[in-house]
C-alpha cells in the first residue's frame, strides 16, 4: 500500500525526524508505545510546535494523472512504494522493494530562521531499498531534509530522488512510467540510518538497475481513489496503484572493490507501484495493519488489506482487479482475510500464512511468505517481502506487517 502503501511503525520515525532536524521541545520515544494522540505523527509532538494539522482527505477529491504523481505537501505523509517479484535466467527467485517516504515535519520557526532559507523548508524525506534472494536479505535506509536539493520529486521531467537513490522518467513530461530505477543496497550487514553515518563508501555493495515498463492502466482504490481504512470511516487517504508494470534489469553484485570482484544478475519480472497521501492514518485506536499485494496467474490483481483496532472489529477491504485492469472495490463483506501460521521472527510473532476468501469471485487461495526472514531492519523496523499463492489461483507477490 502503499505504505505507505501502511506506516503505522514509522510514527515513531517521525518524532525522530522532528528530532534529528529540527531538535522541537519534547524527547522523542522510539518505540512501538509512543504515545501517539490525534493524526499521525501529530500527537508525537506538543501543542507548542507551529505545524497545523495536515489536510485531510476528501472523497470528492478526483485523482488526475499524471498531475498527482507529484507531491501533496499540504498532507502529513506520503509514500511511493514499488514493490517486485523477479527471477534471473536460471529461474531463481528474487524480491524487491523501492519506496520514497515524505513528511511533513515539526518545523517551527525561530529567531535565527530567515523565510527565504531553504532551512524553513517543512517537508523530510526517508527513502527504504530492500532486495531478497531465497537464502539472503540486504536492506538500506535514507534519510534527508527538503529544501536543500538532495532529496524530493521533481513534476517535469518526473523523477524521485534521495541522494544516489533515483526513480527517473526516461522520457520528457510529468509521467511517471516509462522509468529507470537505480539504488544501491550493502552486501554485508543491513544498514539503517543510525549505521550510515559510519558506512564506508568502499564497502562492497548490490547496485541495482531497472527499466520500468507500464504494461496495464492505473487503479484507483475505494470510491474513486478515496480509500476508507475503518469502520468509522475516520482513516482515509488518497490512493491509486499500479499493479501492471514490466521490470528487467541487473542487480551488479560488487563484493569487493579493492580487488573489483563484481557480477551481474541478469533480472526479470513484475511489479506494483502504489502512490498514497493522507493525514488521517492514526489515531490512539490504531494498532496496526496487514496489507498483500497478489498477481494471479489469471492476469487479475489482488490487494488485500486489514486494520487493526483498539476496541474494534478488525476493518477488512480490497481490491480485486481484472486483466484489463477493472477494479472491484472489496466491502468487508466480500472478503475475508485469516491468518492461518505464525512464526517468530525478530523476536515476534508474525502471521506468514493467510487464508483469503472471495467466494463472490471463486477465490479461495492461501497466501505464503517464500522465506520466513524478510524483516526489514529499519530504524523502526516492520516485515516485507515475497509471497506464493495456492488453491484456486496460483501466483506471486508481496506481504507488509505492521504493528506487531
Amino acid at each position: 500500500m502503499a505504505k505507505l502503501g501502511k506506516l503505522f511503525i514509522l510514527a515513531s520515525v517521525f518524532s525522530m525526524l522532528g528530532w534529528l532536524f529540527f531538535k522541537p521541545p519534547f524527547d522523542p520515544v522510539i518505540n512501538g508505545d509512543s504515545p501517539a494522540t490525534g493524526l499521525f505523527g501529530r500527537g508525537l509532538y506538543n501543542a507548542d510546535s507551529a505545524l497545523e494539522p495536515g489536510q485531510k482527505a476528501d472523497p470528492d477529491y478526483i485523482i488526475t494523472l499524471p498531475l498527482d504523481h507529484a507531491e501533496h505537501t499540504r498532507f502529513d505523509i506520503e509514500w511511493w512504494y514499488l514493490t517486485a517479484n523477479l527471477h534471473d535466467q536460471q529461474g531463481n527467485n528474487y524480491g524487491l522493494q523501492w519506496t520514497l517516504f515524505r513528511f511533513r515535519s515539526p518545523a517551527a520557526k525561530t529567531q535565527d530562521d530567515k523565510p527565504e532559507s531553504s532551512w524553513h523548508n517543512n517537508q523530510v524525506y526517508m527513502a527504504h531499498a530492500s532486495v531478497h534472494s531465497m537464502k539472503n536479505h540486504w536492506f538500506g535506509e535514507k534519510f534527508a531534509r527538503g529544501g536543500v536539493g538532495n532529496a524530493g520529486v521533481i513534476a517535469s521531467p518526473f523523477s524521485l530522488f534521495i541522494d544516489g537513490w533515483k526513480w527517473q522518467n526516461n522520457q520528457a513530461g510529468k509521467n511517471l512510467l516509462p522509468a529507470q530505477l537505480s539504488f544501491d543496497v550493502p552486501i554485508n550487514e543491513p544498514i539503517n540510518a543510525l549505521q550510515m553515518s559510519t558506512k564506508n563508501d568502499e564497502s562492497p555493495v548490490i547496485s541495482v538497475n531497472l527499466l520500468l515498463k507500464q504494461s496495464g492502466p492505473y487503479v484507483f482504490h475505494g470510491e474513486n481513489g478515496y480509500s476508507i481504512k475503518s469502520g468509522n470511516r475516520q482513516h482515509a487517504s488518497h490512493y491509486y496503484s499500479n499493479p501492471f508494470i514490466e521490470v528487467s534489469g541487473k542487480l551488479i553484485f560488487d563484493d569487493d572493490k579493492s580487488i573489483s570482484g563484481k557480477r551481474d544478475v541478469k533480472i526479470t519480472g513484475e511489479a506494483w507501484f502504489d502512490q498514497e497521501w493522507t493525514s488521517q492514518l492514526l489515531d490512539t485506536q490504531t494498532l496496526g495493519w496487514d496489507w498483500m499485494s497478489l498477481h494471479l496467474n489469471d492476469g487479475s490483481k489482488l490487494m488485500a488489506f486489514r486494520m487493526r483496532l483498539k476496541g474494534q472489529n478488525d476493518y477488512v477491504t480490497g481490491s480485486l482487479i481484472s486483466p484489463n485492469g477493472q477494479l472491484r472495490t472489496l466491502s468487508p463483506a466480500d472478503i475475508s482475510l485469516t491468518p492461518i501460521q505464525y512464526k517468530t521472527v525478530n523476536a515476534k510473532e508474525l502471521p506468514l500464512a493467510w487464508q483469503v476468501q472471495i467466494p463472490s469471485a471463486g477465490i479461495y487461495i492461501e497466501v505464503e511468505a517464500l522465506k520466513k526472514e524478510q524483516w526489514n531492519p529499519a530504524l523502526v523496523s516492520y516485515y516485507e517481502g515475497m509471497v506464493g499463492i495456492k488453491g484456486t489461483h496460483q501466483g506471486r507477490g508481496f506481504l507488509e506487517l505492521t504493528g506487531y
